[in-house]
């Protein structure tokens, strides 16, 4: 009797592990009927971290990937115009760690569409931490009670500050660099459907962006700024990048109220000392970040200045 027993339990364990291997070559068979989806999911959650392969799901109709350098690519939001004839074109980049539908970039695309412009939307990866920080960094020496400035750090101080602030710079200009190429290929997509003097637009940080890259193009409907935000370094040399030779004018829209008016009307004032030509101010009644209930009074001020 026992064993009958042990030869039964044997069995069993055998029966388990043949089963077992059945189904690990059934797994084996049909995977290379998914592994093609699989490794287009990995590859678009690699580009950005924003979960756009979630995001191309949701909007399938809207979703174009956009091929970058070194097999790379990027989501974006297309939507032809809504209204005929058509009006123009524009393409709006995120704020910094926003997808392409995220923050203003989705009411936007559907609100502009349905005035008559073909809208692509770009999402932002998040800008390396050093910058983030550097951002939140007082500008100037710190003053004691006495009025004189810190005493000077020590040698080895300095070089361990150059070393880093050299390593920024790199991540700073790479970052920088990458969403130049994004912008590129939002541009070229845009031109191969036929909208080849597209307007850019960028949010919050993404001023700076689409500022910098616009002033190497001139086939442009114009520049604007959707609540901008400007690091020290950057906002002082908007006026000398402003002064020089461009075929393209500048549209800022800022917030009513509070620091966003203040900054505003500093900005305009710094261009207009060196009377800066093709640039306009506008203050809008806007929330700090700006919402979705926004977006339809900006496509209105962006609709009206891009139809001037």
């Amino acid at each position: 009797m026992i064993r009958s027993r042990a030869k039964l339990w044997v069995c069993g364990w055998l029966l388990i592990g043949l089963s077992a291997n059945v189904l690990a070559q059934d797994d084996d068979q049909s995977a290379p009927e998914n592994s093609t989806e699989r490794l287009a999911e990995r590859r678009a959650a690699s580009v950005s971290g924003l979960g756009e392969w979630s995001l191309a799901q949701a909007y399938p109709e809207r979703a174009v990937w956009l091929d970058l350098e070194d097999d790379g690519r990027a989501l974006a939001m297309f939507q032809p115009e809504l209204r005929t004839p058509g009006r123009g074109a524009l393409i709006v980049l995120a704020d910094e760690g926003q997808n392409a539908a995220e923050g203003l970039s989705g009411p936007l695309l559907q609100t502009l569409a349905e005035r008559g412009f073909a809208v692509m939307t770009l999402g932002l990866r998040p800008p390396p931490q050093g910058l983030v920080r550097r951002r939140l960094q007082p500008v100037g020496p710190e003053v004691d009670e006495q009025g004189d400035a810190d005493e000077a750090p020590d040698q080895a101080s300095v070089m361990i500050d150059v070393a880093a602030d050299d390593a920024l710079a790199e991540l700073v200009a790479d970052y920088r660099n990458s969403i130049r190429e994004l912008l590129d290929a939002a541009a070229e997509d845009m031109a191969r459907r036929g909208y080849e003097q597209p307007g850019i637009a960028g949010i919050g940080w993404s001023a700076d962006y689409v500022t910098g890259w616009a002033s190497g193009r001139d086939s442009l409907a114009g520049v604007i700024w959707l609540a901008p935000a400007f690091p020290p370094d950057r906002l002082a040399a908007l006026p000398e990048l402003l002064a020089a030779e461009r075929s393209w004018q500048v549209l800022d829209l800022h917030g009513s109220e509070g620091l966003a008016r203040r900054h505003g009307v500093a900005r305009a004032a710094a261009l207009g000392r060196l009377q800066v030509a093709g640039y306009q101010r506008q203050a809008v009644a806007l929330a700090n970040p700006p919402e979705t209930s926004d977006a339809d009074r900006l496509a209105g001020r962006i609709s009206a200045w891009l139809t001037r």
